[in-house]
C-alpha cells in the first residue's frame, strides 16, 4: 500500500478505532519474530545455503555490499537454546567512531554508543578475553550468475574473520582499484582451524556490474534489517 493510501486510510477511520489500531500496532512489535532469513549458515566448516544445499567450497560470489553488525547476548552461548540478544548495532560506521550506536529497536542499549561500552571492551566475555559484544561483518551476495529478481543472501563474517575480510576489501580497492560488487570472490574456509574462519579470494572481474549495483541498490533494506532468524529455527526449539 501506498503512502497517499495509508494516510487516506487512517483519515477516515473513527478517532476511537485509530487510537486502538495505533495501540495494537505498538503491541504487535513484542509479539512477532524477527524478519525471515535468507542466510547462509557455516555449519562444521560447510557453506549450508538456504535452499538446504552445502557444500565444503570454496564458494563464488559476488559481494554486493556489507556493514558492521554488533550484536550482545546476556548469557553464555549455547547452541541447545538459543537465546534472543539484548542490544545489537548495524552500521557503515567503525564501532571505534563513536557513531555505531545501538538499534532504535533496543529496549535495554548497554551504551549509547559502541565505541566506549563496557561490553565490547577486551576481556568482558564470560570467559576468555574477547569481547562480550560479537563484532561481525553482515555480508549480502549473489552467485556469479544470477537475474534483477533474485533475493541476495546474507553471510556473516566472524569477529576472528575481520581482519582477513579487511585486508581483502583494501587489496582490491589499492592493487586493483575495485569495489568487492564489481568482482567473483572465492570464499574459503581456514584449513589449519577447527572453526569456520573464512579467507576471501580475488577470483576475477565480471561483466554484470550495472546489475550487480540495481540489486545492491534495492536490497539495502536486507543489509540493514534488524536481525534474522533462520529457517529452522522452529525446529530447533
Amino acid at each position: 500500500m501506498s503512502k497517499a493510501k495509508e494516510d487516506t486510510a487512517t483519515a477516515n477511520l473513527p478517532m476511537n478505532l485509530e487510537d486502538e489500531i495505533k495501540k495494537q500496532l505498538e503491541a504487535q512489535k513484542g509479539h512477532i519474530g524477527s524478519l525471515p532469513s535468507n542466510k547462509i549458515q557455516l555449519k562444521n566448516k560447510e557453506f549450508a545455503l538456504p535452499d538446504g544445499q552445502t557444500s565444503p567450497g570454496p564458494l563464488e560470489c559476488i559481494i554486493l555490499d556489507y556493514v558492521w553488525f554488533m550484536v550482545h547476548y546476556p548469557g553464555v552461548y549455547n547452541s541447545n537454546n538459543p537465546q534472543q540478544p539484548n542490544c545489537f548495532a548495524v552500521g557503515r560506521e567503525t564501532p571505534q567512531s563513536g557513531e555505531l550506536v545501538p538499534h532504535k529497536s533496543v529496549e535495554e542499549p548497554q551504551c549509547d554508543r559502541c565505541n566506549g561500552c563496557p561490553k565490547n571492551e577486551w576481556k568482558s566475555a564470560p570467559s576468555g578475553n574477547g569481547k562480550a559484544c560479537k563484532n561481525q561483518r553482515r555480508l549480502i551476495i549473489v552467485p556469479p550468475k544470477f537475474d534483477d529478481a533474485i533475493e541476495p543472501m546474507t553471510m556473516y563474517v566472524s569477529p576472528a574473520g575481520l581482519k582477513h575480510f579487511d585486508a581483502y576489501v583494501t587489496r582490491l580497492q589499492n592493487e586493483h582499484g575495485l569495489l568487492p560488487v564489481q568482482v567473483i570472490t572465492s570464499v574459503s574456509f581456514d584449513p589449519d582451524q577447527t572453526y569456520p574462519l573464512l579467507h576471501f579470494k580475488f577470483a576475477s572481474k565480471h561483466e554484470n556490474v550495472a546489475a550487480a549495483w540495481a540489486v545492491r541498490e534495492r536490497s539495502q533494506e536486507i543489509l540493514f534489517r534488524e536481525l534474522e532468524i533462520n529457517k529452522d529455527d522452529d525446529k530447533k526449539k
